[in-house]
């Protein structure tokens, strides 16, 4: 039989005791202190040992005799749950149970991993991100709003989008066209909707299309409020508010069928969307506050 180091240990000590047993010079203290050992193990060891049965000093295994085991209806529901919310993560999941005042049956990783077992992680392929210049600098919410457009299909309808890029507090209106009228009713509603929450507008951030050209510019100024471009072919720039069109494609419009609403009822609907997403929604970006959250507790920090 093949022993390692700490066995060959282990019956060193035994046979060391056996003949202090012998010679009637039994000192358990100094044997223990000779071979670097404590007491504990070492009378953990004689009580394990018998001398003609060699596989009582082999090494065993410290695996739990009893594993830790969640209810099946836990995992039912944990599986169902990313079913009906493909986009969340595990740590959203977490986070939702302890905003509940449940207790968390399991850690996130557990959740992930029985995601993993039954094909429900979504694996997405990203692309090597460019060094471009720092665009979305901003440290208080307000000092950069990025803005843009998004073509709804169906209907020739058109989504402006406004995010504040610090506190991630949107806006968002539906109209028939995009042009520079357009945009300046949107930037008015914008700044008044803002204003409302606490957010005082001082940098503007869009891409050159001509929508953003001209009038609003004109607007912008007369409002003191500062405006700035991407750079072209770039929409990397204005990333806030390009992944919450990705948001708005998993979590509003693969649920909800717009194509068939007014533009008044198509606004009632985004109206209610944003409310959800500015003050239920958890957001990973803000340690799992929603907007509304994390502007109150700035403002009670600037107090």
């Amino acid at each position: 039989m093949e022993l390692d180091a700490n066995e060959l240990l282990r019956l060193k000590v035994m046979d060391a005791y056996g003949m202090m047993q012998r010679d009637d010079k039994v000192n358990v203290r100094y044997l223990c202190r000779l071979m670097g050992i404590g007491k504990s193990t070492f009378y953990k060891w004689q009580k394990r040992y018998k001398r003609y049965n060699l596989t009582t000093i082999k090494t065993r295994s410290r695996r739990p005799r009893h594993l830790r085991t969640i209810p099946w209806n836990i995992v039912v529901e944990v599986c169902q749950w990313k079913r009906d919310n493909p986009a969340k993560s595990h740590y959203y999941l977490y986070q939702l149970w302890l905003r509940e005042g449940r207790t968390p049956p399991c850690c996130p990783k557990t959740i992930y991993n029985w995601w993993k077992r039954r094909n429900l992680i979504i694996k997405r392929h990203r692309r090597k991100r460019r060094q471009t210049k720092l665009f979305n600098h901003a440290s208080v919410p307000g000092e950069l709003v990025q803005i843009d457009t998004k073509f709804l299909e169906g209907r020739r309808r058109f989504q402006y989008t406004a995010i504040d890029v610090v506190s991630k507090w949107r806006f968002l209106r539906a109209y028939r066209k995009i042009d520079g009228t357009t945009t300046v009713d949107f930037l008015g509603k914008l700044v008044k909707k803002a204003a409302g929450r606490g957010i005082n507008v001082a940098r503007i951030q869009t891409d050159n299309g001509l929508e953003f050209q001209s009038e609003p510019v004109k607007y912008l100024q007369g409002k003191s409020i500062a405006h700035q471009y991407t750079w072209i072919h770039t929409p990397d720039q204005n990333g806030c508010v390009e992944r919450s069109h990705r948001t708005d494609e998993e979590e509003f419009y693969q649920l909800v069928d717009t194509q068939d609403l007014s533009l008044e009822e198509l606004n009632m609907a985004l109206e209610q969307w944003t409310e959800y997403y500015n003050t239920k929604r958890l957001h990973f970006a803000l340690n799992f506050d929603t907007p509304e959250e994390y502007l109150q507790k700035y403002k009670v920090s600037t107090i």
